[in-house]
């Protein structure tokens, strides 16, 4: 839809108008899609989405004073574009004059889902005044408007010269202003333009319609009937895909008999309909949405309460609260005693009274665990966002100037002081290198988190890729065994990096890791994943002696679920027979815990219960309550808490239980808040 609207200014315009190449608003994690759709665009990327007025702001800077600006959005439907060029070119004198411009389509229903203008009807003028902005009415309001004849859609589209609205923006909304001239810095005319993270951060996100349209005085509207929608809603869509509004729209496996003016979907199960109209049917492979085809507010309701609810079907609103306090209370320990203030880095773990073991050898994967775990705190909305943002690029700064490796990549361990005790480069280190890095980049826009990713990344494809046997090998010294576990957490990363930018490449890495899961890890004859394998992937014991971790059977059953919800790739057999061997196989009757390990043949090889598999049990179990009993889980989610959470010091854990539920004395490892907050943010009330 972006080229859509680029190209309605390329040919067969008035021969009084005149269009510069395009200016695109956009996310820096798009670049390439918009590369891809607009090679000739100019851009400016954004780090983090701030609304429309900061967009606005920056697009303006880029202009000269003078300069007409034409703001556009991008999901929008235009049939008669000739018709929006005569209203271009009678807006174009009335911005000239000092007008801000917007363009009021005449309604051909009383819609609820758009907003309004209301004008100033004089027959003398083709740019009309602008007397008020009005909401998103109710049906019966909306009537009213239609009938009245001095109202029209706000189609969000804007003309007016450039030092016009950046007088505005000073006038009424100087922070937005201000924000963004310092997020933009010096332009020059660039071809890309990249939005600084931290101005753009402190930049008001709000919309101009809010920030500039509502207060200024020289406003006026060009009325226009060009077949306009804004494809934010079902009745619209349907409305582009059919001839007429009785018309059934049918995609997937879908029967529809008896009906009329349906838009149906499947992206899973069959549907069958029989006797109803004016409906909007959706269905993936976990959900069903029903609503009237009218009610486009509907849809994003609907959708954000089934996002945020999703995972809690069955878990109490108190226990809820109690994960997200929890949490809370994590985030403030660690944000006080986590940190090395005084030789910079995170510490390792914490002594059993709570107190920093200052002097423990520190992993590096331990650094990228604590800086994904206060980006997932922003992402949460911990209360404290300076906080968290701060020991973000504490860490982001350390890892960058003290980690890395002279000849490429991270080193392995390290002293409290910085020293290097072990410089091989890691796979399972730079794999959450990739994880932290994606995740910091996400939550705060820092372009040095992006860069410790890519780097990471580039990393272990020229150094540690098996283009022989698959995957990649365990580090840079290629010792052996090969294990399992760090491809997971590549899978993990990839994921994460795919959602932080978009990039498709991610992906395929992903796929090759659950190849490896499908043809080598996995064994369908004992529904066991194994842990260690030889050069060629072969399991390095014999069948039944293959040893396996309850946790792990849990954790791949998460990201597996994970990457089929991006990509489709079925992956529903294996995540039930691994979730079900780990139910079966995996608990220890005395203390209904978790075990360790166990060998395929089912003897406990170790029956003591760390707390990261009891976690990744609650967030794989939550994630699939659709198709396994879920009844259970709130009283294991109620043990682990009381067991591991609130038998510990304020914000901390026990590590480790014996088959008699007895606390194995041994320090706090940081490590796990990883876990903690994988884990329980998938049931902590927002």
């Amino acid at each position: 839809m972006i080229a859509e609207t680029a190209a309605r200014f390329s040919s067969n315009t008035p021969p009084d108008l005149a269009f510069a190449k395009p200016l695109v608003v956009g996310a820096e994690k798009h670049e390439k899609l918009l590369q891809d759709a607009l090679p000739i665009a100019r851009m400016i990327l954004e780090p983090m989405a701030r609304n429309s007025a900061p967009a606005v702001a920056a697009a303006c800077l880029a202009y000269a004073a003078e300069d007409l600006v034409l703001i556009l959005s991008a999901d929008h439907d235009i049939q008669d574009v000739a018709a929006f060029h005569r209203a271009i070119a009678i807006a174009a004198g009335a911005a000239n004059d000092g007008a801000i411009v917007t363009f009021g389509v005449e309604p051909t229903h009383p819609a609820t889902g758009y907003g309004y203008i209301k004008s100033i009807p004089d027959a003398s003028e083709e740019a009309l005044t602008v007397e008020d902005f009005v909401e998103k009415p109710d049906l019966k309001t909306a009537q009213a408007y239609i009938a009245d004849g001095s109202y029209f859609w706000n189609a969000g589209i804007f003309l007016f010269k450039a030092e016009t609205m950046l007088q505005a923006l000073s006038d009424f909304a100087p922070d937005v202003l201000t924000g963004t001239r310092r997020a933009m810095g010096n332009v020059d005319d660039q071809d890309c333009v990249r939005l600084d993270a931290k101005a753009f951060s402190e930049t008001p996100s709000i919309s101009i319609d809010y920030a500039v349209m509502e207060k200024a005085g020289n406003v006026k509207t060009v009325p226009v009937s060009m077949g306009w929608s804004d494809v934010g809603g079902y009745r619209a869509l349907h409305k582009l895909v059919t001839n007429s509004p009785t018309e059934n729209y049918t995609n997937g496996r879908v029967i529809v008999e008896n009906s009329k003016g349906l838009y149906v979907r499947s992206e899973g199960p069959v549907v069958t309909v029989n006797g109803v109209s004016n409906l909007v049917i959706v269905a993936t492979q976990g959900e069903v949405m029903i609503t009237p085809l009218e009610d486009d507010a509907a849809v994003k309701t609907l959708g954000a309460a089934a996002q945020s609810l999703r995972p809690s079907f069955g878990i109490s609103e108190g226990l809820r609260t109690q994960a997200r306090d929890w949490l809370w209370t994590a985030f403030e320990t660690w944000s006080r005693v986590g940190w090395d203030a005084t030789r910079g880095g995170f510490v390792e773990q914490l002594h059993m009274d709570g107190t920093p073991d200052a002097d423990a050898t520190r992993r590096v994967r331990v650094q990228a665990r604590q800086v994904f775990s206060f980006a997932k705190a922003l992402e949460m909305g911990w209360p404290e966002r300076e906080t968290a943002e701060t020991l973000i690029a504490q860490g982001i700064d350390y890892i960058d100037t003290r980690l890395r490796h002279a000849d490429g990549g991270f080193v392995h361990l390290i002293n409290p002081d910085g020293s290097v005790i072990d410089d091989r480069r890691d796979l399972y280190d730079h794999a959450f290198m990739i994880l932290a890095g994606s995740a910091a980049y996400k939550a705060t826009g820092n372009q040095t988190a992006l860069k410790i990713a890519n780097d990471a990344l580039a990393y272990i494809d020229a150094h540690l890729k098996d283009h022989e046997h698959g995957g990649w090998f365990e580090s840079s010294q290629f010792e052996l065994p090969r294990r399992a576990n760090p491809h997971m957490h590549l899978l993990e990363a990839m994921m994460e990096y795919h959602d932080a930018t978009g990039d498709e490449s991610a992906l395929d890495r992903a796929a090759e890791v659950v190849r490896l899961f499908e043809t080598k890890f996995f064994n369908p004859a004992t529904d066991v994943m194994g842990e260690f394998f030889e050069k060629d992937w072969s399991p390095t014991s014999p069948e039944l002696e293959v040893i396996w971790e309850p946790g792990h059977h849990y954790e791949w059953a998460t990201l597996l679920y994970m990457f089929e919800q991006k990509t489709g790739h079925d992956c529903v057999s294996w995540r039930r027979r691994l979730i079900h061997k780990a139910e079966m196989c995996g608990t220890i009757q005395s203390s209904t815990l978790l075990a360790n390990a166990v060998r395929a043949d089912g003897q406990a090889v170790n029956n003591n219960s760390r707390l990261w598999q009891s976690l990744e049990k609650i967030r794989s179990r939550v994630l699939h309550n659709a198709e396994f009993e879920a009844s259970t889980i709130p009283t294991f989610i109620e043990n682990v808490f009381d067991l591991y959470l609130f038998s510990a010091p304020k914000g901390t854990w026990l590590d480790e239980l014996d088959c008699q539920r007895h606390a194995v004395s041994k320090p706090i490892p940081a490590s796990i808040l990883y876990h903690c907050v994988s884990a329980l943010t998938v049931i902590a009330k927002p």
